[in-house]
């Protein structure tokens, strides 16, 4: 026998343990009896079952364990430690492996179909959308414990009769027609309150939508003003270009003026110094002196007027010319002939005659050293003027206002500046042009609004149109999609938010009871390769078949648990103050002798009556709840539960029929006492993130299908895209690194979607994903 400490510890877990398993068979048969679960319920129910159970067994296990292995307090914790290690991985996974290797996996497509009409049959019933006769089914009494034990328990009880298609065939459609209207109306307010919520998220997304178009209308409206803004811009920069052109002018006559100063009596001194040259050296003896004076003269001019900054200018370009009169000429002639007596004359007359020019000049030639002349010589150069061109970009000689405004320079300028105030003009536009400008200000205003237009349609997921009214908003193609995404299953086409209940009534429930009828009846109908794997119906098939097997096995081995926990912690207890039972413990840690030598010397009799003690309360258990725990659904023996219990008797599955018998008169004791728990504990809700970090693990401890052939081996991959009922929601996929995109592409498999937007609950879920295009359609439901 163990140590008095370690029989206390095991005693207190036991007790322990007693609460979760009695929340979990609680629950169990609270959410079975009330119909098919959803999806999410059934995964936290079965994580959380899954769970106990691996506590359980490995407490079980423990018990039995020698004495020996507990010792000393080091050697049990060690020895504790390894069988949970052990013991609970294999119960946990090896749960589901065995369910669904031998029971679903296995399952042929007739029982698949079976298991669909029975959970069908099962769901009506707890809608109370069929009466069967002799049934003592009270719907007024729901949630009581008999009914939802019994419910929990007839679909697999209904399973078991496989004539039973054929002879409720003719009743399909009613059963499955006022099962699916009376769980819509059953839920109908609900129903409603959550299209309100939609006309209320809809209406304010029509607000917005409003209020953007019409500021898009009064962008379009302020189109004059805004062109004659423009104009007001194109009159400021012209005027501003023109007082800029006459500040340069003004510059560039200061420059002239300065180099005329600086350079005009260089000039004008070069000149005196050739006609010097001239003067010295002007007999004919002396032309070559005469000529190299002048040279010397023209270089220091050359070094002297390059310096200017104008390069090479021709000496004579700085000469006066001045016109010389026929009158002057002829006056000019005569006196020259009457001082050389008439042969000067002669002369110009042999001139003329001989084509030269008789001494006769048109113009005349000379300088000066005031400063005007070089001024102006300075700013008639080309030269000179080029440097003001590239300076300003204009020519020098602009002498109005008028004349600058329509300058190609101008048009230039014009059209760049506004460009950077965000007005684009055609590169042939002119300033005179004035119905061109208003055409490119109304095109740009247009765009810019537009763009906003788009901008903010973009950031609501959306492309709509301008001034939808609220009936074309509704009903626009985009906004049904929404609609769609937030209402499921229950969206009809062209569905308005705004109708009333006899209009939601009308145009949504009732098409949907008769799609969801046609739909079960459509799934009932088919023939039995479409249950069977690839098959359409298969998973249907399948969840329908767990959904009725796997509750009342579940809550028979759960309750069995329950009961022989509640006996074992008596007689646990009374063992702790049997006499010799310390001692024997002080024994043993003294003498190290093992307590299975006294048992040994303990007489046969002793044994027998030890056995017995240990037998009897199972034996009890098994049997007083049947014998003495009124059920009114097995208490006349003509009635259909025990028609069924036949059935299940009769495919010989006699231990699996008393155990639903047993089950049906010992759970409606228990039930009562897993919801106080849960009450006052909280366990079960507590339970939810540690139930999704075990799916996590649960995903990733799938049993390996089998190889596959080399042509199925090709890499796909999905797309996916979230669609969900809030606006600007934060969708992540938590295990990957990529941020999620709609259309974000990803390799085939497992991936943990999280969904979150202010003022919602938080959605997150593991979802497989297989290659293709692949929507997830997820409503987050209000704080």
């Amino acid at each position: 026998m163990k140590k008095l400490s370690w029989r206390v510890f095991f005693l207190l877990l036991s007790a322990a343990y007693l609460i979760p398993e009695a929340i979990f068979n609680a629950q169990l048969v609270s959410l079975v009896g009330l119909g098919t679960p959803k999806p999410e319920q059934l995964e936290h129910l079965e994580i959380y079952g899954r769970t106990i159970s691996g506590i359980g067994v490995t407490l079980l296990l423990a018990d039995l364990l020698p004495a020996r292995l507990f010792k000393t307090g080091l050697r049990g914790s060690l020895t504790l430690l390894l069988l949970t290690l052990c013991v609970w991985p294999s119960v946990f996974f090896g749960q589901k492996y065995l369910i669904e290797q031998w029971l679903i996996e296995p399952s042929t497509p007739e029982q698949r179909q079976y298991a669909a009409y029975s959970a069908a049959l099962r769901d009506a019933l707890a809608v109370n959308a069929v009466e069967v006769e002799g049934l003592n089914y009270d719907p007024k009494e729901l949630h009581s414990s008999e009914n939802l034990t019994f419910l929990a328990l007839f679909g697999g009880l209904a399973y078991a009769d496989h004539n039973l298609t054929d002879n409720l065939d003719d009743y399909k459609q009613k059963i499955i027609h006022n099962f699916v209207q009376k769980r819509a109306y059953r839920d109908f307010d609900q129903h409603y309150h959550d299209f309100g919520q939609l006309y209320d998220e809809l209406s304010a997304s029509y607000r917005s939508y409003a209020e953007g178009s019409n500021r898009y209308n009064q962008t379009l409206a302020g189109i004059p003003e805004r062109e004659m803004g423009y104009w007001q811009n194109i009159e400021q920069e012209v005027n501003q270009g023109w007082g800029k052109y006459q500040q340069a002018q003004k510059a560039h006559v200061a420059k002239a003026g300065a180099r005329a100063q600086e350079y005009g009596p260089k000039i004008f001194a070069y000149h005196e110094d050739t006609n010097r040259c001239q003067e010295r050296y002007k007999k004919s003896s002396q032309k070559e002196r005469r000529y190299q004076c002048i040279e010397r003269e023209n270089a220091r001019y050359k070094t002297m007027i390059s310096k200017a900054g104008l390069g090479y200018i021709d000496p004579n370009y700085w000469l006066i010319v001045e016109d010389i009169s026929t009158g002057e000429n002829l006056l000019s002639s005569a006196l020259f002939g009457v001082m050389t007596a008439g042969v000067g004359t002669a002369m110009q007359a042999l001139s003329l005659a001989t084509g030269g020019d008789g001494g006769l000049k048109d113009k005349r030639y000379k300088y000066t050293d005031d400063p005007d002349h070089y001024q102006r010589l300075f700013l008639a150069h080309p030269k000179f003027q080029a440097m003001f061109e590239k300076e300003t970009g204009y020519p020098f000689n602009i002498g109005s206002l008028a004349d600058f405004r329509v300058h190609p320079v101008t048009q230039v300028k014009l059209r760049r500046a506004l460009k950077a105030k965000g007005l684009k003009l055609p590169d042939s536009w002119h300033i005179n042009n004035r119905p061109l400008f208003s055409q490119s200000v109304a095109k740009t205003v247009k765009a810019e609004a537009d763009t906003r237009w788009q901008s903010e349609m973009r950031k609501r997921g959306l492309d709509l149109p301008i001034n939808l009214s609220w009936n074309a908003f509704q009903l626009h193609p985009q906004i049904q999609r929404k609609i769609a995404a937030r209402m499921g299953d229950l969206y009809v086409p062209n569905v308005r938010a705004d109708w009333n209940q006899a209009n939601f009534k009308r145009h949504v429930l009732d098409p949907n009871i008769q799609k969801r009828t046609q739909s079960y009846l459509q799934m009932l109908a088919e023939s039995e390769r479409e249950f069977a794997d690839g098959g359409r119906y298969a998973e249907q098939g399948k969840q329908a078949l767990r959904s009725v097997i796997i509750p009342p096995i579940s809550m028979s081995l759960s309750l069995f648990l329950i009961c022989m926990t509640f006996i074992k912690l008596p007689l646990k207890t009374l063992q702790l103050f049997r006499p010799g039972a310390s001692q024997a413990s002080g024994s043993e840690d003294s003498t190290g002798i093992d307590e299975n030598a006294n048992e040994s010397a303990k007489s046969g009799k002793r044994r027998w009556l030890a056995l017995t003690a240990k037998l009897l309360p199972a034996l009890l258990l098994l049997t007083l709840p049947v014998l003495l725990v009124q059920n009114r659904y097995t208490q006349d023996d003509t009635s259909p539960v025990n028609y069924f219990l036949t059935k299940v008797e009769q495919s010989g599955n006699i231990g699996f029929a008393y155990a639903l018998r047993w089950t049906l008169h010992a759970q409606p004791l228990l039930h009562p006492l897993g919801l106080s728990f849960e009450q006052h504990t909280g366990i079960y809700q507590a339970f939810s993130p540690l139930a999704h970090s075990l799916a996590k693990i649960d995903l990733l401890h799938k049993s390996t299908p089998a190889p596959l052939k080399a042509s199925e081996l090709a890499p796909t991959e999905t797309r996916l895209k979230v669609e969900t009922n809030v606006n600007n929601a934060n969708i992540r996929i938590m295990n990957i690194g990529p941020k999620y995109h709609p259309g974000i592409r990803l390799k085939p498999g497992n991936y943990d979607v999280q969904v979150s937007a202010p003022g919602y609950q938080t959605y997150r879920k593991w979802h497989s994903l297989n290659g293709g295009e692949q929507t997830l359609t997820i409503r987050l439901l209000p704080n």
